[in-house]
């Protein structure tokens, strides 16, 4: 027996736009499962057509992409749902859920809720709402949530030498490193060249000074190649997260296509359902007026 008030369902986005009726009979077909701490709620490629609600603890909604690696969706609390994909599309799950923690769920199969939906025809409208509504949101989060900064995920991995080696390479690119150069050259050939000769410590050809500026090329060379090398990380860091987005808004894209397309489909279904019940009721009451009639006109 589920803990699940009327109220509490009502709260839930899905049911937001129900009446109290409506909620009532949909908790009445609903199960309450409970789920262990890392336990598979959900598992993509499985013919399963549960459908979730949440009603305490949190799922973990991800998927496996082409090179093996865990990809994290999202994270759904209680009034989340999720499974509604594939209850709706009658397809295999596109992704898995894992229980963080205890996760109690209210569980609704496919065959019952489309016999709930035949039955009321304007809560179909109403899940309709909510799952256009799902598909903005999801297009706002992958625009701004998915990725994440690649200047800052390198940054927490910097050592010492390697902070040391940036501050460097981009003093040595700056044209105040320039200047200092030029004027202590200028400086050095100056005070070897004029005056006294007992004050020139580094007489022409200035071997020392051309000394201390091969080896500042090369120390410079190397702060460099360090620079490029962490910069081609930082590339490369870029083009996978980059990758991830792409993963999740061609599957997030992709499923919520097939999902508002089936939902047209069934809307179409019930509301011929609707029509061929409305166009029966008519004639019934029609004939029942007729026979009214002719009785009213034979006394």
């Amino acid at each position: 027996m589920t803990r699940t008030t009327i109220h509490e369902l009502q709260q839930i986005p899905l049911f937001s736009n129900m009446d109290e009726e409506e909620l009532r009979e949909l908790l009445s077909i609903m199960t309450e499962r409970i789920f262990q701490p890392g336990q598979l709620a959900m598992q993509a490629g499985e013919a399963e057509s549960a459908f979730h609600i949440i009603e305490a603890g949190e799922a973990e909604i991800w998927l496996t992409d082409t090179d093996g690696k865990k990809v994290v969706l999202d994270r759904l609390g209680p009034g989340k749902f999720f499974g509604e994909l594939s209850m709706l599309s009658g397809d295999q799950r596109s992704a898995s859920a894992t229980s963080r923690g205890e996760l109690i769920t209210l569980e609704l199969e496919r065959d019952e809720f489309f016999d709930f939906l035949r039955r009321r025809p304007d809560a179909g409208l109403d899940v309709l709402t909510e799952l256009a509504e799902r598909l903005k949101r999801t297009d706002d989060i992958l625009r701004t949530r998915a990725s994440q900064n690649p200047n800052e995920a390198e940054e927490k991995r910097l050592s010492l030498g390697q902070r040391m080696a940036d501050v460097i390479a981009d003093f040595s690119g700056s044209i105040l490193f320039l200047l200092l150069n030029a004027v202590g050259f200028t400086f050095w050939i100056v005070w070897n060249s004029v005056g006294p000769s007992v004050f020139h410590f580094d007489p022409y050809p200035y071997q020392f000074l051309t000394m201390s500026v091969s080896l500042e090329a090369i120390f410079l060379s190397i702060f460099v190649l360090i620079s490029q090398n962490r910069q081609g990380a930082k590339d490369r860091l870029k083009a996978e997260l980059d990758y991830q987005v792409d993963v999740k808004a061609e599957l997030e894209m992709s499923t919520m296509a097939v999902t508002l397309r089936d939902m047209h489909y069934r809307l179409h279904e019930i509301q011929r359902d609707v029509n061929q019940i409305t166009r029966k009721s008519e004639t019934e009451m029609t004939s029942t007026m007729v026979e009214m009639s002719q009785e009213i006109l034979q006394r």
